[in-house]
């Protein structure tokens, strides 16, 4: 008795991402016996679950090598990490902006070690080498051209010491939308 689906599970690069690929075994096997009849009339279908990069990458890929691909996301968009979040009234782009955690928990660190990549740590990074060290940031000009560390440790200095200053003469916080809410009352005025 032959059965009629296989499921491959594929992780990709142990980052928690599952495709499921569904591959009707008639199409197999006509392939390998020379049913051409066959082989025209079914291509084989996959579901690729998870709508983010890696989902979209699987899918394209898939899709090219002549699949018929379904894409299922849980989100009402795709993207993954990857969106325009409007709640601030304004759009800000979220996610994909950089690679957190590079020293301990996330496993792309090892891949991009060995492609020779560098790595820098950032404020965000939880890690336990991380010191938090102005000496340690790595800061990056609009055409990606890293900024000489000297330079970046000046503009840490004034801008902790400016953002200390500020502190002190507000003692409530607000969020960007009440911020932005009083920089659009003042424009009125």
């Amino acid at each position: 008795m032959v059965l009629k689906y296989i499921l491959v599970c594929i992780l990709l690069l142990h980052i928690n991402i599952y495709i499921y690929i569904y591959i009707d075994l008639n199409f197999l096997a006509a392939s390998f016996y020379q049913k051409t009849e066959a082989r025209q009339s079914h291509s084989p279908s996959a579901i690729v679950i998870g709508g983010g990069f890696a989902g979209i990458a699987a899918a394209h890929a898939l899709k090219n090598a002549a699949f018929q691909v379904v894409l299922l996301e849980s989100r009402d968009r795709i993207g993954g990490r990857v969106h325009t979040n409007y709640s601030f009234g304004f759009p800000v782009d979220m996610g994909a902006a950089w690679l957190h955690g590079v020293y301990n928990e996330n496993p792309l660190a090892s891949w991009i070690g060995r492609l020779g990549l560098p790595i820098y740590r950032t404020s965000g990074d939880n890690s336990a080498l991380y010191d938090h060290d102005l000496e340690s940031y790595a800061l990056f000009d609009g055409d990606g051209h890293q900024v000489p560390q000297d330079l970046v440790e000046k503009v840490g200095k004034v801008e902790f010491e400016g953002l200390g200053e500020l502190r002190s003469k507000d003692e409530e916080d607000e969020g960007l939308g009440e911020l932005r809410s009083k920089d659009e009352e003042d424009e009125d005025i």
